[in-house]
């Protein structure tokens, strides 16, 4: 089995793709990881799937997945873990924001074995959109309020996780509208080991975000709140 495969969905990354691969396979070759990387094309209208299926014909531990519609993160992310072989998953945004340097810090946490996923939080947040780090910060701090949980960043999407434990956490993503947003409070109701280490979050510097009106997303996210309550209390209820 091989040891770690890293998750990257791409909509409309054309311009990141190349470098995002050529970095976490030098990640790879650095830290003696046997590693893979799984690029997911979510319909993009550009030319990014183009550019996928040269890397993965390019290199033979880079796996070409396509989505015939744009089906989101979270549908991206299973996509992904399907078509994975590894003993461990990680998940990072194709937009280079998140430095795929400290994916070998990650693995190195996790390998220890003493945790069942581990989350990249951004301390160092150096994302020129003031208020989107604001909306995401609120959002976390808002999290930590309901569930009585002291955590940072709780919807970093960059994340390494034992095979299984991913699998059981995306069971799930079909009750909730944005569920990136939620899949740290599945992994603690269902009682799985969490440790959170700092990263730094840089500008993006090529491409858009998918994105384009973050009041109306976040308003979908408030949508979510109520399922994750009802979901998160009940669970704690029967863990007694």
């Amino acid at each position: 089995m091989t040891d770690l495969s890293v998750i990257a969905p791409c909509y409309n990354e054309q311009d990141n793709i190349k470098n995002l691969a050529l970095s976490i396979l030098d990640v790879f070759d650095k830290y003696s990881i046997d590693g893979e990387i799984i690029l997911i094309d979510d319909c993009s209208s550009d030319a990014t799937g183009v550019g996928i299926k040269r890397l993965s014909g390019q290199f033979k531990n880079i796996i070409s997945v396509s989505h015939p519609e744009n089906m989101g993160i979270v549908e991206a992310w299973n996509s992904g873990l399907k078509n994975s072989h590894g003993r461990y998953t990680l998940t990072i945004d194709a937009d280079l924001q998140y430095s795929p340097e400290d994916i070998g810090m990650l693995y190195k946490e996790i390998s220890g074995d003493s945790y069942d996923l581990v989350q990249g939080w951004r301390r160092e947040y150096k994302d020129r959109s003031l208020f989107r780090k604001f909306l995401s910060r609120s959002l976390s701090c808002a999290l930590n309020i309901l569930f009585f949980i002291r955590l940072h960043d709780i919807k970093s999407g960059f994340v390494v996780y034992k095979r299984d434990v991913f699998f059981d956490i995306l069971k799930d993503r079909k009750r909730y509208h944005t569920f990136q947003h939620f899949f740290i409070l599945s992994a603690l109701k269902k009682g799985y080991r969490l440790k959170q280490v700092p990263v730094a979050f840089y500008p993006r510097e090529r491409g858009e975000s998918f994105i384009k009106h973050p009041i109306f997303f976040s308003l979908k996210v408030l949508l979510d709140i109520p399922r994750a309550i009802l979901d998160f209390w009940t669970m704690k209820r029967k863990a007694k």
